[in-house]
């Protein structure tokens, strides 16, 4: 199912809360994909640097970057020179608004205003939403430019995958709000008029100048002017995402742990995308338990009596060993039954979206070579050294 994505596809969403392993999976990916032969861009807005390590990409920055040859033999892309496959990009979000005002306003001057106004500044990097707002915004970008056979977009870490899913709406909401609108209507439209400030519904203004300053009221008056001319771009281009998003080319990935929780909330997503008409392409279930191995003790023992490594031990130090390790590895039995429970859920409740089951490695994806692994099991099969 996942290769057919990978073929058909000109945009994957993977989307998750924070520490599911969403840049990793969406790194693997975006090798899968550039194996089969697509010019692939992968694009992260995680602040951490962890996508540029994955593919060996120092200073990953904010315009893509071709992988180099040596990390995409390693992964096994054919990157010949002069016929890249694989890109990466690290969104800046600062700058994917700054392009989305520039884009809106022309006078420099005005601008600058913009850009060193308070309210913008906080919009912009600390409102609920805006760095999910921000990757829709790249993303549009990239795709209207045609660079590229796909893009993944990693997107940010929250707390639930719905943040993502939601922020345009907010985003439009806040910027088409009857607040904004009634402030931003001054008799001078060169600067705010405080005359408003004066009216039945000022009450809470006037006090709140007393608390913060009459620099707030001097900020927030500048942006309403200022900001006039971009308010139509915000909206008009969170419509485009909207459209964007619900296109037959785009596919969303929910990458999860094999928890409840993560379990109730993947469901969740999958009614909400439902209902919204956005078709979900999958569900990646990272860091599954193996099956356990031996977990009687007196097994244990036997075993490691007859593995020349452990020949130099005597028989008091294995059996001794033997009856630590057999609790240890009857909890992971659990763990591994637990978790088995908990993909039966969400096979039964979500019937005909395909599961795709990353096995837990020894410790997290720092290097090609287990990049590889993870991507090796995105086909479907057991991950093989490269």
């Amino acid at each position: 199912m996942l290769g057919a994505l990978l073929r058909e596809k000109k945009i994957l969403v993977c989307v998750g809360p924070g520490g599911a392993g969403k840049t990793t999976i969406s790194a693997a990916i975006g090798a899968r994909a550039a194996r089969a032969g697509r010019r692939t861009l992968v694009a992260t807005i995680d602040p951490a640097p962890r996508l540029a390590d994955a593919l060996g990409i120092a200073g990953l920055g904010g315009e893509p970057r071709a992988v180099p040859a040596a990390a995409c033999r390693a992964l096994g892309v054919d990157a010949a020179e002069g016929a890249e496959r694989l890109y990466a990009v690290r969104l800046d979000t600062e700058r994917t608004f700054a392009r989305l005002v520039d884009g809106q306003v022309t006078d420099p001057e005005m601008r600058r205003r913009i850009y060193d106004n308070t309210i913008y500044r906080q919009i912009t990097t600390t409102l609920t939403g805006s760095q999910e707002y921000a990757a829709t915004l790249a993303l549009h970008d990239f795709v209207a430019e045609g660079g590229f056979d796909l893009v993944i977009l990693d997107t940010p870490p929250t707390a639930n995958a719905l943040d993502f899913l939601d922020a345009p709406a907010r985003i439009r909401a806040a910027v088409s709000s009857p607040a904004i609108k009634w402030f931003a209507r001054p008799d001078d439209r060169r600067r705010f008029s405080f005359q408003r400030l004066r009216a039945g519904g000022a009450l809470v203004m006037r006090r709140l100048a007393k608390l913060l300053g009459s620099a707030f009221l001097d900020d927030l008056g500048a942006f309403l002017v200022d900001f006039q001319g971009v308010l139509g771009g915000f909206l008009a281009r969170a419509d485009a995402i909207d459209r964007l998003l619900r296109g037959a080319d785009v596919a969303f990935l929910l990458v999860l742990a094999p928890a409840v929780a993560a379990v109730d909330e993947a469901l969740y997503f999958h009614a909400r995308l439902r209902e919204a008409g956005i078709p979900l392409g999958g569900f990646i279930a990272n860091r599954v338990q193996p099956a356990p191995g031996l977990d009687d003790a007196a097994a244990i023992g036997a075993a490691l009596r007859d593995d020349p490594a452990f020949a130099g031990l005597s028989g008091e130090t294995i059996s001794d060993a033997a009856g630590r390790l057999g609790p240890v590895a009857r909890a992971f039995g659990t763990l591994r039954a637990s978790e088995r429970r908990e993909l039966g859920r969400l096979g039964e409740r979500a019937p005909g979206i395909t599961i795709t089951e990353i096995p837990l490695l020894d410790h997290d994806v720092d290097n090609l070579a287990e990049l590889r692994l993870v991507g090796d099991a995105l086909d479907g099969g057991p991950p093989t050294a490269p």
